[in-house]
């Protein structure tokens, strides 16, 4: 069965599954979901624990010698198994279904893995666990999801933000939530039962947000031009290479020019839609309607001129970074429909 990372605490009073598989490359998440499962399975008789290191050299037989081995003191056993990699080769599949065939009732098997792809996902292995146990798939949150867990989190921390200071840690924490944990703790320690405000909140709080070049398009759709100042901030100080910022930009400009214009002409746009996350559809979507007139040709100029900057040719480069950080900035206003050049 399938269960978010959110119903594993329903999930389990309705009875323990001899194994449980957890994935995903949330660190924070996988770990509170694991923590969850042992300290249940401890608190029913799971008293004694092993924990199996999975690697490409890992004996598979070790996991069906622990699965018929006897406790030394007749409790039940939790097989705590850490994948190194989701793609466990003919053996670990094989050794896992014959496994899942017959789980033990005096053992629980819990895996912890990085995130399936598709192919694995369809594994036989994968299918056997799904069958008997149940896969918990943890996804990484998106900036208004962040902000709903960060809210929650500080909510449970009994500590009293206003509006503005849960979405200001929640951007300088994005993709971080054990940064985001970590900060509530020391926020605990700071402000306990006090109301905190965004200005307090500056003063004490490290920017731990991790941020890709593909979180861009995602504040371009939106528009929302705070995040899309931060999420440049963070890249250009991790030394993104400019050229992979621009190239970002162009891959946008491009879903934008050929979905816009489909809007003008009355032509569909699902094939644009479909080919990206589902929490991006919608902003496609109203994108394109938003930005239906607009002359695109300005901006692949721009777009050229930035690239070739960013290399060092081309008529007029500047060897400035913060000219052409500028200009990467004023690009990406320029995509949202907040400034539009006429060169």
């Amino acid at each position: 069965m399938q269960v978010r990372a959110d119903q594993i605490e329903t999930q389990l009073q309705t009875g323990l599954k001899p194994v449980y598989l957890i994935t995903g490359d949330e660190p924070l998440q996988v770990m509170e979901v694991a923590d969850t499962i042992r300290v249940y399975a401890s608190q029913h008789g799971f008293s004694e624990r092993e924990i199996l290191h999975v690697d490409p050299q890992f004996d598979w037989g070790i996991l069906l010698q622990a699965s018929e081995a006897l406790s030394l003191f007749a409790t039940r056993q939790l097989l705590d198994m850490r994948f190194s990699s989701s793609k466990i080769g003919a053996a670990g599949s094989k050794a896992l279904q014959q496994y899942l065939s017959h789980p033990p009732q005096d053992k629980l098997l819990l895996i912890q893995a990085p995130k399936l792809d598709k192919a694995v996902r369809n594994a036989a292995w994968v299918k056997a666990l799904d069958q008997v146990g149940a896969v918990v798939q943890v996804w990484e949150l998106n900036a208004s999801q962040t902000q709903a867990w960060v809210a929650a989190r500080m909510k449970a921390a009994h500590l009293k933000p206003d509006d503005a200071a849960v979405r200001y840690l929640a951007e300088r924490v994005e993709g971080n939530l054990l940064a985001a944990a970590q900060e509530i703790n020391k926020l605990q320690l700071l402000f306990a039962g006090q109301p905190i405000s965004v200005e307090q909140l500056a003063a004490v709080t490290a920017d731990s947000s991790r941020f890709s070049v593909f979180d861009l398009a995602d504040a371009i759709l939106a528009p929302d031009v705070p995040r899309l100042k931060h999420i440049l901030e963070v890249l250009r100080e991790d030394d993104t290479p400019l050229p992979l910022v621009i190239w970002a930009l162009g891959d946008v400009l491009r879903q934008l020019e050929e979905g816009c214009t489909n809007v003008r002409y009355q032509r569909s746009n699902q094939h644009l839609i479909m080919k990206t996350t589902r929490d991006r559809q919608a902003l496609l979507q109203h994108a394109f309607k938003r930005l239906a007139n607009t002359n695109f040709m300005p901006l692949y100029r721009r777009l050229a001129i930035l690239d070739q900057h960013s290399k060092g040719v081309g008529e007029g480069v500047s060897k400035s970074e913060t000219r052409l950080w500028d200009g990467v900035f004023d690009l990406a206003l320029a995509l949202m429909g907040k400034r539009l050049f006429t060169q």
